[in-house]
């Protein structure tokens, strides 16, 4: 037993303990130049949207902006969650939904002022429907790796959840840069396709989450 007993001790004598927060800085690191990556990919890739001195004048423009930027404070909590062992963000899913019934609850409001087919049509679908989520996942790229980085530097237990998380906030935060240079005003169409992004980028992230993120 005193064997036993000298070897714990030699085994921490070194330990130092952890700062407080160390974890909430260690993220703020990692995301710091994910976004100035994302951004600089629509920035350079994309461009601002051309009338955008206008549509900062609109409520559906800051409804569109707001969604993904709610999303990615959720994100974030969460993956400060399930960054540590055993953490289960549970509490997450709530705030989440809620949030996705309020933008799906004004997009219908807005859906229901629209007087023409036509216009019915542009709220959904867009011009940019077919690619928009595959730029929330170009955009979300830069920031799944600095999330997986943060992930790799702390303790996860569940991979596949962990990944999910770090890609969903990931992309969510990818959306947010997006939305100062996407046209489209349709809150619909931010439910359904800026939706289907940030799930591609969670999805891409528990596939990757399964490889990388195991001890």
């Amino acid at each position: 037993m005193a064997k036993t007993d000298d070897m714990i001790d030699d085994l921490v004598k070194d330990l130092l303990p952890v700062r407080k927060h160390a974890l909430h800085r260690l993220l703020i690191l990692a995301l710091v130049p994910g976004i100035v990556l994302s951004a600089a990919f629509i920035l350079l890739g994309h461009g601002l949207r051309p009338d955008l001195s206008t549509a900062v004048s609109q409520a559906a423009f800051w409804a569109k902006s707001a969604y993904p930027l709610l999303l990615s404070i959720v994100g974030v909590v969460a993956l400060v969650k399930v960054a540590r062992p055993g953490g289960r963000p549970v509490a997450a899913a709530a705030p989440a939904l809620i949030i996705y019934s309020l933008l799906t609850m004004l997009g219908l409001l807005q859906l229901n002022a629209a007087t023409s087919p036509a216009e019915h049509h542009r709220l959904i679908m867009g011009i940019s429907y077919w690619f928009c989520p595959l730029i929330i996942l170009a955009a979300g790229a830069p920031l799944m790796a600095a999330t997986f980085w943060f992930l790799r530097r702390a303790a996860p237990t569940r991979p596949r959840l962990a990944g999910f998380i770090a890609g969903g906030t990931a992309g969510s935060i990818g959306s947010w840069v997006y939305s100062w240079g996407c046209i489209e005003n349709g809150l619909t169409f931010v439910a359904l396709w800026y939706t289907l992004g940030i799930l591609l980028c969670g999805f891409v992230g528990a596939v990757c989450g399964r490889h990388f993120l195991r001890w």
